[in-house]
């Protein structure tokens, strides 16, 4: 009777927990009952050479747009790309969106809600790397020619993050490093829609006293964007922000989220609601062990609020966060944590309502090695996807969880992904409004890396 009891306990305890870990904020939205994920698909055909580094994004409509690098007989790494289309459910052809026959690295991509994407990439020329980007047009169902957005020649130009609003304004990202100095520096890059134009490169923050990088930045409806990085002060590596206002046409004055000085904060990420707030997350070191961080921005009054702790597992450093959030403000974060024995994936839920973060929930039980490269995604109404690497003794394969916002429950984990030729790597999952979501990732298959993609629905 004793051990019915406690299990009974449990139950509910752990009932509670995956409540506070991912309860939604009273919609009555839910991922259908029947929703689960599909049988993976190639979505590029070049069975010569190489595929890597994929990434997706996916408009409120379903459409979607994926970038990676592909090899060719140079071993020249090229930016490629491939269109989803809702209404047929189907990927088109892979298409070389740059010519310039020198190493591409780190594509990222953005969609508009009419279909529009923009593509961000670094091209090494010879002697620097620069920043390039090109635009998908989706009245034509063309892209255009690739152009430089950046033409500071003094050092390399790496690393660029890209966010789009919905009417097609975008806005990028990215660090410099200027040898002379040995300084790196974030800049940033704006398209303006209307024009169809970028405009000057813009340096985002000028604290000289260390070196900034790991830039990330998030947009609103009304292209409101904000940004956060890494900076040296020096000594330990902190997290700063920086706001561009519509209103202004420029960006703010970058300003400290955090003020613990007990060791190094990086990994900084950031997701922004419709009506300008933000919620940032990074991995921050107590001297001892490194834990996972947020802080909110409120976009009604410019400002950030007091960095928080949402998770309080002691035993071993939690590393990678990822966040997301919903148009009503509600936010989910994800992260891998080590147990001593594993790396597993917990999450967290901000509720805007309440202004206050849950309980952090675990959301997988895979024993038979780490799990890593956790990535989330957030529909409309609060119901979220994540996807994750777990190695199982001989490879990695790509694995997925959702939380239904109406229940507040995170469900079973699954195996998305079922070739065992090789190892997969570099996940990335993107969602529509009605709870839709897209994966891609990169899949050994004995001789080469292929791109797939698999479909939640």
């Amino acid at each position: 009777m004793r051990k019915v009891f406690i299990y009974r306990v449990l139950l509910f305890v752990l009932s509670v927990g995956c409540l506070a870990g991912c309860s939604g904020s009273g919609s009555s939205s839910a991922l259908p009952a029947t929703q689960a994920w599909e049988t993976p698909v190639l979505i590029e055909a070049d069975n010569t050479y190489g595929g890597y580094f994929p990434q997706i994004a996916m408009n409120a409509s379903g459409d979607a747009v994926a970038v990676w690098l592909q090899d060719d007989i140079t071993n020249t790494n090229n930016v490629w790309s491939n269109r989803y289309t809702a209404a047929t459910g189907l990927w088109g052809t892979p298409e070389l969106i740059e010519t310039y026959n020198t190493n591409g690295a780190a594509p990222k991509v953005a969609i508009d809600a009419s279909g529009n994407a923009i593509a961000v990439w670094s091209h090494y020329d010879g002697t620097r790397e620069n920043i390039w980007s090109n635009r998908y047009d989706a009245s034509t169902g063309h892209w255009g020619t690739a152009a430089l957005i950046e033409i500071d020649d003094s050092g390399d130009a790496s690393n660029a993050e890209i966010a789009m609003d919905a009417s097609g304004n975008a806005v990028v990202v990215w660090y410099n490093f200027i040898l002379a100095r040995n300084m790196s520096d974030i800049w940033s890059n704006r398209y303006n829609a209307s024009t169809g134009s970028w405009g000057p490169a813009e340096l985002i923050e000028n604290d000289d006293t260390g070196h900034a990088y790991g830039a990330h930045v998030a947009i609103d409806v009304s292209g409101n964007a904000v940004a956060v990085w890494a900076q040296s002060d020096g000594t330990r590596y902190n997290i700063c922000s920086n706001h561009y206002s519509t209103t202004t046409s420029h960006w703010g004055t970058a300003t400290l989220i955090e003020t613990d000085n007990s060791g190094d904060a990086t990994n900084a990420k950031v997701a922004m609601d419709a009506s300008g707030n933000a919620v940032a997350v990074w991995t921050q070191s107590d001297g001892t062990r490194n834990n996972i961080w947020s802080n909110r921005y409120t976009g009604s009054m410019e400002s950030w609020g007091t960095a928080t702790l949402i998770e309080a597992d002691n035993t071993e450093s939690a590393y990678s966060p990822q966040i997301a959030m919903d148009s009503s403000g509600n936010a989910v974060a994800v992260w891998r944590q080590d147990d001593g024995t594993r790396e597993n994936i917990w999450s967290n839920r901000y509720t805007a309502a309440t202004g206050i973060w849950g309980t952090a929930t675990l959301i997988e039980t895979g024993t038979t090695g780490s799990a890593s490269n956790p990535q989330i995604a957030m529909d409309a109404s609060g119901n979220a996807v994540a996807i994750w690497l777990r190695n199982d003794g001989i490879r990695n394969n790509v694995w997925s969880n959702s939380c239904t916002a109406s229940t507040g429950l995170w469900g079973t984990a699954t195996l998305i992904e079922t070739d065992n030729s090789g190892s997969a790597s570099n996940a990335h999952v993107a969602m529509d409004a009605t709870g839709k979501a897209l994966a891609v990732w990169q899949q050994y298959d004995g001789t080469l890396n292929n791109i797939w993609s698999n479909t939640f629905k």
